[in-house]
């Protein structure tokens, strides 16, 4: 009897501590990386630690898929530094999207006395860090980023879409445009600059470009005050008619354009005359007195925002 009553008690001590052991265990079916509002991750991705920010805005609940947005700083920039000053995050709540900010790798720039600056893996950097140096390319981790993302939210996947600033822009029409067109639906790089042409198979993405009529670096590159705001003045300088034409030939379009002039805020230059009968278009926004900035509605005297043209645009593409 004895017996019988100590392997009852201890079978019942065992039913209790496993009940309790299962209670505690976390279901995975619930365990999330994220939060509403600002998410910071460092992960090693491709063998590197990298580093980017999501933002989840207050209306997503996961009930439904949403878009998914990249943003692309510039040379020696942040996602942070982006997270706060593109005017995306403001976006992504009034229209319910994720939003991610990620950082470049840093790199010793050859013009800058081999100081560490971040840099994308943009076609030609090679040219500006010293000979050998090893360059990591970061179309993988973009691929990662956005297989994580898929992983924790219900993510449209026939929207996702990219937008980039000066070097984070180069690293969209030099890579991006080419060697991601089966994930992206529509892509947005600033600044003129397109030294060659692309031969791109599939999907041929959407692509809008912002420039600044002031902008120091094109203008100093050019050895001009300003830029001009109407399309046939802008294509006299031989330059920028060069890398129009490139980015034309590599979109396949053609060149018969419309314009919309808001003077003295911006001119719209929209070339559709798209080639391959798939409905793609080139759009270049020219922002009046705009200095090298992405525009964010403060950072120029015209108040014109980058989020307010390029997301309505965005959503009129979506991947085949």
């Amino acid at each position: 009897m004895k017996n019988l009553v100590l392997f009852l008690t201890c079978t019942l001590v065992l039913l209790s501590c496993k009940k309790k052991t299962e209670k505690e265990a976390p279901d995975q079916e619930t365990v999330k990386e994220w939060q509403i509002g600002k998410n910071e991750y460092n992960k090693v991705m491709d063998g590197e630690e990298r580093n980017f920010l999501v933002h989840v805005p207050q209306s997503y609940t996961g009930d439904t898929p949403v878009p998914l947005l990249f943003m692309l700083h510039g040379s020696s920039g942040t996602g942070t530094k982006f997270y706060n000053i593109s005017g995306w995050v403001q976006k992504s709540e009034e229209e319910n999207f994720i939003a991610v900010f990620p950082t470049a790798l840093k790199y010793p720039i050859v013009e800058n006395n081999n100081n560490l600056i971040t840099k994308w893996s943009i076609d030609g950097l090679e040219n500006q860090i010293p000979p050998g140096y090893p360059i990591k390319d970061d179309i993988p981790f973009f691929r990662e980023m956005i297989n994580w993302c898929e992983s924790q939210f219900n993510i449209d996947s026939k929207r996702i879409y990219v937008s980039g600033f000066s070097n984070g822009g180069a690293f969209v029409r030099t890579r991006i445009i080419d060697e991601m067109n089966d994930v992206f639906a529509a892509a947005s790089g600033g600044n003129i600059g397109f030294e060659h042409t692309l031969t791109i198979t599939g999907y041929i993405m959407p692509f809008f470009q912002i420039i600044g009529s002031k902008d120091d670096h094109i203008l100093d590159y050019l050895g001009i005050q300003e830029l001009p705001l109407y399309a046939n003045d802008l294509l006299q300088i031989p330059e920028i008619a060069t890398q129009i034409d490139n980015l034309k030939v590599s979109l396949s379009i053609g060149d018969s354009y419309t314009e919309n002039q808001v003077v003295p805020k911006y001119n719209l230059i929209t070339w559709d005359n798209d080639l391959t009968g798939s409905g793609n278009e080139y759009k270049l926004l020219i922002v009046n007195d705009l200095r090298h900035k992405y525009p964010n509605g403060n950072n120029n005297p015209h108040n014109v925002k980058a989020t307010d043209f390029l997301w309505d645009w965005f959503m009129e593409y979506e991947l085949p």
